[in-house]
Protein backbone atom coordinates (compact mmCIF):
# COMPACT_ATOMS: atom_id res chain seq x y z
CA UNK A 1 0.00 0.00 0.00
CA UNK A 2 1.15 3.50 -0.65
CA UNK A 3 -0.09 6.83 0.68
CA UNK A 4 -1.38 9.09 -2.08
CA UNK A 5 -2.77 11.93 0.07
CA UNK A 6 -3.04 12.93 3.71
CA UNK A 7 -4.67 15.60 5.85
CA UNK A 8 -4.44 16.74 9.45
CA UNK A 9 -6.89 19.12 11.07
CA UNK A 10 -6.44 20.64 14.51
CA UNK A 11 -9.03 22.60 16.42
CA UNK A 12 -9.74 24.03 19.81
CA UNK A 13 -12.48 22.71 22.05
CA UNK A 14 -13.87 26.24 21.81
CA UNK A 15 -14.40 25.86 18.05
CA UNK A 16 -18.16 25.98 17.56
CA UNK A 17 -20.18 23.69 15.33
CA UNK A 18 -20.94 26.77 13.23
CA UNK A 19 -17.20 27.31 12.67
CA UNK A 20 -16.75 23.62 11.80
CA UNK A 21 -19.57 23.86 9.26
CA UNK A 22 -18.06 27.02 7.74
CA UNK A 23 -14.69 25.28 7.35
CA UNK A 24 -16.41 22.26 5.83
CA UNK A 25 -18.29 24.35 3.28
CA UNK A 26 -15.02 25.17 1.50
CA UNK A 27 -14.86 21.52 0.34
CA UNK A 28 -18.49 20.36 0.28
CA UNK A 29 -21.30 22.09 -1.59
CA UNK A 30 -24.04 21.13 0.85
CA UNK A 31 -22.84 19.76 4.20
CA UNK A 32 -25.51 17.68 5.95
CA UNK A 33 -27.74 19.24 8.57
CA UNK A 34 -28.37 18.09 12.13
CA UNK A 35 -25.06 16.38 12.68
CA UNK A 36 -22.86 16.37 15.76
CA UNK A 37 -19.20 17.30 16.33
CA UNK A 38 -17.80 13.84 15.63
CA UNK A 39 -19.50 13.83 12.23
CA UNK A 40 -18.35 17.39 11.46
CA UNK A 41 -14.79 16.44 12.38
CA UNK A 42 -14.80 13.22 10.34
CA UNK A 43 -16.24 15.10 7.36
CA UNK A 44 -13.51 17.74 7.64
CA UNK A 45 -10.77 15.12 7.63
CA UNK A 46 -12.27 13.35 4.62
CA UNK A 47 -13.31 16.44 2.67
CA UNK A 48 -9.73 17.71 2.59
CA UNK A 49 -8.90 14.60 0.51
CA UNK A 50 -12.07 14.60 -1.61
CA UNK A 51 -10.34 15.53 -4.89
CA UNK A 52 -8.22 12.34 -4.86
CA UNK A 53 -10.90 9.88 -3.70
CA UNK A 54 -12.55 7.46 -6.17
CA UNK A 55 -15.97 5.91 -5.67
CA UNK A 56 -14.48 2.41 -5.16
CA UNK A 57 -12.83 3.61 -1.96
CA UNK A 58 -13.38 1.91 1.39
CA UNK A 59 -13.72 3.97 4.58
CA UNK A 60 -12.03 2.97 7.84
CA UNK A 61 -12.83 5.38 10.67
CA UNK A 62 -11.65 5.29 14.27
CA UNK A 63 -12.40 7.37 17.35
CA UNK A 64 -12.05 6.73 21.05
CA UNK A 65 -15.60 7.88 21.79
CA UNK A 66 -18.80 8.74 19.99
CA UNK A 67 -19.59 12.47 20.25
CA UNK A 68 -19.73 13.06 24.00
CA UNK A 69 -22.37 15.82 24.04
CA UNK A 70 -24.69 13.69 21.89
CA UNK A 71 -24.21 10.63 24.10
CA UNK A 72 -24.64 12.72 27.25
CA UNK A 73 -27.92 14.20 26.01
CA UNK A 74 -29.17 10.76 24.94
CA UNK A 75 -28.33 9.12 28.26
CA UNK A 76 -29.79 12.03 30.23
CA UNK A 77 -33.07 11.88 28.29
CA UNK A 78 -33.46 8.11 28.56
CA UNK A 79 -31.94 7.29 31.96
CA UNK A 80 -32.56 10.41 34.03
CA UNK A 81 -35.64 12.02 32.52
CA UNK A 82 -37.22 8.71 31.37
CA UNK A 83 -38.08 10.19 27.96
CA UNK A 84 -37.77 8.79 24.49
CA UNK A 85 -34.57 9.94 22.77
CA UNK A 86 -34.78 12.61 20.10
CA UNK A 87 -34.19 11.21 16.60
CA UNK A 88 -31.08 13.41 16.20
CA UNK A 89 -29.56 12.05 19.43
CA UNK A 90 -30.46 8.46 18.65
CA UNK A 91 -29.16 8.35 15.08
CA UNK A 92 -25.96 10.26 15.84
CA UNK A 93 -25.24 8.08 18.89
CA UNK A 94 -24.50 5.21 16.51
CA UNK A 95 -20.81 5.60 15.77
CA UNK A 96 -21.21 4.53 12.16
CA UNK A 97 -23.40 7.60 11.54
CA UNK A 98 -20.14 9.48 10.95
CA UNK A 99 -19.05 6.89 8.40
CA UNK A 100 -22.44 7.07 6.68
CA UNK A 101 -22.20 10.85 6.24
CA UNK A 102 -18.59 10.70 5.01
CA UNK A 103 -19.44 7.98 2.48
CA UNK A 104 -22.54 9.84 1.32
CA UNK A 105 -20.77 13.20 0.89
CA UNK A 106 -17.78 11.69 -0.94
CA UNK A 107 -19.79 9.17 -2.97
CA UNK A 108 -17.95 6.15 -1.56
CA UNK A 109 -19.23 2.70 -2.50
CA UNK A 110 -16.69 0.53 -0.68
CA UNK A 111 -16.86 -0.98 2.81
CA UNK A 112 -17.56 1.41 5.67
CA UNK A 113 -16.17 0.46 9.06
CA UNK A 114 -15.99 2.27 12.41
CA UNK A 115 -13.73 0.99 15.18
CA UNK A 116 -13.08 2.19 18.70
CA UNK A 117 -9.62 3.72 18.69
CA UNK A 118 -7.09 2.29 21.03
CA UNK A 119 -3.38 2.98 21.32
CA UNK A 120 -2.66 1.14 18.04
CA UNK A 121 -5.44 2.63 15.90
CA UNK A 122 -3.24 3.29 12.85
CA UNK A 123 -1.93 -0.26 12.78
CA UNK A 124 -5.47 -1.65 13.07
CA UNK A 125 -6.90 0.64 10.39
CA UNK A 126 -4.10 -0.27 7.96
CA UNK A 127 -4.53 -4.00 8.59
CA UNK A 128 -8.27 -3.84 7.88
CA UNK A 129 -7.78 -1.74 4.75
CA UNK A 130 -4.95 -3.95 3.50
CA UNK A 131 -7.19 -7.03 3.60
CA UNK A 132 -9.82 -5.35 1.40
CA UNK A 133 -7.20 -3.93 -0.97
CA UNK A 134 -5.48 -7.32 -1.35
CA UNK A 135 -8.81 -9.05 -2.00
CA UNK A 136 -9.59 -6.52 -4.72
CA UNK A 137 -12.76 -5.33 -2.99
CA UNK A 138 -11.60 -1.72 -3.27
CA UNK A 139 -9.12 0.34 -5.25
CA UNK A 140 -8.45 2.85 -2.46
CA UNK A 141 -8.79 3.04 1.31
CA UNK A 142 -9.54 6.19 3.29
CA UNK A 143 -8.36 5.95 6.88
CA UNK A 144 -9.57 8.55 9.39
CA UNK A 145 -8.73 8.95 13.06
CA UNK A 146 -10.76 11.45 15.11
CA UNK A 147 -9.21 12.27 18.49
CA UNK A 148 -11.00 14.54 20.90
CA UNK A 149 -9.97 15.56 24.37
CA UNK A 150 -9.86 19.24 25.26
CA UNK A 151 -8.90 20.04 21.68
CA UNK A 152 -9.46 17.86 18.64
CA UNK A 153 -7.37 16.42 15.86
CA UNK A 154 -8.49 14.59 12.73
CA UNK A 155 -5.94 12.74 10.64
CA UNK A 156 -6.77 11.27 7.27
CA UNK A 157 -4.78 9.10 4.89
CA UNK A 158 -5.75 7.89 1.43
CA UNK A 159 -4.07 4.62 0.40
CA UNK A 160 -3.98 2.54 -2.76
CA UNK A 161 -2.19 -0.55 -3.99
CA UNK A 162 -2.49 -4.14 -2.89
CA UNK A 163 1.13 -4.84 -2.02
CA UNK A 164 1.49 -5.97 1.58
CA UNK A 165 3.84 -4.05 3.77
CA UNK A 166 4.68 -3.47 7.39
CA UNK A 167 2.09 -1.13 8.90
CA UNK A 168 3.22 2.21 10.28
CA UNK A 169 2.57 2.69 13.98
CA UNK A 170 1.45 6.31 13.81
CA UNK A 171 0.38 9.10 11.46
CA UNK A 172 3.87 10.64 11.25
CA UNK A 173 5.47 7.35 10.20
CA UNK A 174 2.66 6.60 7.74
CA UNK A 175 2.93 10.01 6.03
CA UNK A 176 6.72 10.38 6.13
CA UNK A 177 7.94 11.85 2.86
CA UNK A 178 4.60 13.10 1.54
CA UNK A 179 2.94 16.49 1.74
CA UNK A 180 0.19 16.59 4.37
CA UNK A 181 -2.64 19.10 3.90
CA UNK A 182 -2.94 20.86 7.29
CA UNK A 183 -5.71 23.05 8.66
CA UNK A 184 -6.05 24.70 12.06
CA UNK A 185 -9.36 25.97 13.36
Amino acid sequence: MRVIAASEIHGSAATSDKQLKAALSQWLESPPRRIDRLIFQALLGAAALKAQVHSDCGLYLASRHPARPTMGALLDAVCVQHKQPKPFEFVNSVSNAAGFHVAQQLGLEGPNLFIGAGPRAWTQLQALAQLDLQDGLIGQALLLLVEESEDFRVQGVLLEGNQPGAPATDFAALTAGIEVRRLSL
